[in-house]
Parts: C-alpha cells; structure tokens; sequence
C-alpha cells in the first residue's frame, strides 16, 4: 500500500510538473513579445532622432544656401544689408545728411555702416547702399532702386569695384557739382571707370557713392 501510494505521489508531481511547464513557457513568449516590442520601440526612437538631425542638418543647409542677390540688382535695404554684413543686425541712426544704419555683432561691438543715396539717372531715380565696414574698408556698393531704360549697360563688375576700397585711398569731395556731366572729378576721386553707353545712368551712381562716403566722414566721428 505504502509503495502504491508512493508512485501515485509520483504520478501526481509529474503530472503537476507537466501542468507548469505551458505557463512557463507562455511567461517567457510574453517576455520575449515585450523584448522585441522594446527593441522596436528603440529603433523607432532612433529613426525619429536622425530624421529630427537630418531635419536640422536640412534646415541649416537652407539657411547657408540664401540665394545671393548679384548689386546690379533691385533689392531690399535689408536684403542689401544683409549680403553686405552676414549674420549682423543692423539699426538705424540720423545725422544731418539723413538716416543711415549701423551694423552690430553678437556682442553689440560696431562692425560696419549702411549708407542710402539717390540721384536721378537717364530717365528714373536710382537709389543705392553703401557698405563700409568700422575700420574704413569699403564693403560694397548694392543697387536698392531704379527703373533706368540702359541698366543693362551697368555690369555687376562696375560695382564690385567698390569692394575693399580702403575709404583713406579715396578723395571726398563736399560740395561736388551735383550737375555735372561726365562727372569726371569722381570717378578719379574715387577710382572708378565710367560705364560706357550710359552717361547719365553711370554718374547717378558715382554721385550715389560720394553721397555714401561723404555721408560715412560725417556720422564716424559722431561714433
């Protein structure tokens, strides 16, 4: 009796035993279901942060690909600035010859100066900016308005010659004949050819430019 009870002691663990082992084994298919989840939820979490880099690595690249507006061409007194004196701000201040703007770094130190003039030309007014920087050196001259019949006389090159004129090589000449026609006392004041095929046109724009550097000697000093 005592032996039959024993084995049937037996029987029952086995069978108790067998019982256990789905559970078990449902426990660990579960365990592995949420592993995987885990895994899946990581790579999604991986996917979503390099396509936020990518976002901002394509938002950057946007932000280095602004489309440059060539001087010879109408544009913005803020878009002038802004080509003129990448990544400044700029704010606007007045002298006796008008308003004119002064162009700060991330540190509020003085990098340069903003200076708008206008003259009429052949047939419309043409206003420009020029571009000095805070230690004399010509920045450029950009084209803000004109609506002339022989622009396309006027090449981006007759502006680029502007650029890193040292303002000490250059002669101002105050109280210049704003009548004058081939206005040769500008040009070699300040170094520059006339455009040819278009008088009238061509010394709109060097009075334009002695207008800015006349403007530029008499707000410096007031810095």
């Amino acid at each position: 009796m005592t032996r039959h009870f024993l084995w049937c002691l037996c029987l029952v663990g086995a069978v108790v035993a067998c019982d256990a082992s789905p559970a078990e084994e449902n426990n660990d298919n579960l365990n592995n279901v949420n592993n995987v989840n885990n895994i899946n939820n990581l790579n999604n979490i991986n996917n979503l942060n390099n396509t936020n880099n990518l976002n901002n690595i394509n938002n950057i690249n946007n932000t280095n690909n602004t489309t440059r507006i060539p001087p010879n061409q109408n544009k913005t007194e803020a878009q002038a600035l802004a080509q003129l004196f990448p990544g400044a701000t700029s704010e606007v201040a007045t002298s006796a010859s008008g308003n004119y703007y002064v162009l700060r770094d991330g540190a509020q130190t003085v990098v340069g100066y903003g200076l708008t003039a206008t003259h009429y030309g052949f047939n419309a007014q043409i206003t420009t900016l020029l571009g000095v920087s805070a230690d004399g050196v010509t920045v450029g001259l950009e084209t803000i308005n004109q609506r002339e019949s022989w622009w396309s006389f006027v090449p981006e090159s007759w502006f680029t010659e502007f650029t890193g004129v040292d303002t000490a090589a250059i002669t101002l000449l105050p109280g210049y004949d704003e009548n004058c026609y081939r206005c040769t006392a500008l040009y070699d004041a300040l170094g520059v050819d006339a455009v040819s095929g278009a008088t009238y046109t061509s010394d709109a724009l060097i009075k334009d430019a002695m207008d800015g550097y006349l403007h530029w000697s008499e707000v410096v000093p007031a810095e």
